[in-house]
């Protein structure tokens, strides 16, 4: 859910993984993943109407000059960014040795509408190619449910709409992932909380409002599960993702 964390987690995930790469591709919807640049592990490139008009071969000598980069979404509507992701996606399964990040991964291969080929094949056959790749949505009915299946990992938060926790296929109990419960009845040991049991995943603020931290289940194709918390986490680099303003009582 908006707020959780899910750009700070992925852009630690990011980070962690740029040097097993040779070509790093983020398609940064909202330009968040900025801290990445000034840490020294991208380049970064503001992608815009002329851009947009960019074949795959272009995007495929782009990248193999310059290896990592954050490709930050500039003036292109959704509809129109999905097709640029497409042929950078393209690109990067040309290379190979490439993790292709998608954030806001919905609009790029969106659950109603068509899906770019491309798109779906990264995460159908991408692999096989030597192409990996990490998306990131905060709505998880909304992306493709082809995506979903494929993932050999996943790392979910919390979800306030029941939609999105319905799209979950899990051997717990997907209530772990509802904020709105206190307890989450039958939840294996290995997710419960540390200091709290088998609550409902979290997000921790601090005394200003801010988030400081919050809970995701890790789970993996080999039956691994495990609790994380991102107070835990440390990164080189610096998360810049926007925070929106609160909406205060016209009374207050």
């Amino acid at each position: 859910m908006s707020g959780h964390g899910k750009s700070f987690l992925g852009q630690s995930l990011i980070e962690r993984n740029i040097p097993e790469f040779e070509y790093v591709p983020v398609l940064d919807f909202k330009d968040e993943y900025r801290g990445l640049v000034k840490a020294g592990f991208a380049s970064h490139f503001i992608v815009g109407p002329r851009e947009g008009k960019w074949s795959a071969r272009m995007w495929e000598s782009f990248l193999a000059e310059n290896g990592a980069v954050i490709l930050a979404r500039h003036g292109l509507p959704p509809e129109e960014w999905r097709e640029v992701c497409a042929r950078v996606i393209t690109a990067a399964r040309r290379l190979g040795d490439s993790l292709t990040a998608i954030d806001e991964a919905h609009f790029v291969a969106p659950q109603t509408g068509k899906v770019p080929d491309a798109v779906e094949g990264l995460a159908t056959t991408g692999r096989g190619e030597g192409a990996s790749s990490l998306w990131i949505t905060q709505r998880l009915a909304m992306l493709d449910k082809t995506i979903v299946s494929q993932c050999d990992e996943t790392v979910l938060g919390a979800f306030k709409a029941k939609q999105d926790r319905n799209q979950i296929e899990a051997e717990y109990s997907v209530d772990v992932h509802n904020p709105n419960v206190s307890h989450v009845p039958g939840l294996p040991e290995e997710l419960h909380a540390p200091d709290a049991g088998a609550v409902p995943l979290r997000q921790f603020e601090d005394d200003e409002g801010h988030t400081v931290g919050s809970e995701w289940v890790f789970a993996n194709t080999a039956g691994e599960m495990d609790r994380w918390d991102t107070r835990n986490l440390s990164m080189e680099s610096t998360h810049y993702g926007p925070e929106g303003n609160p909406i205060h009582d016209p009374q207050l």
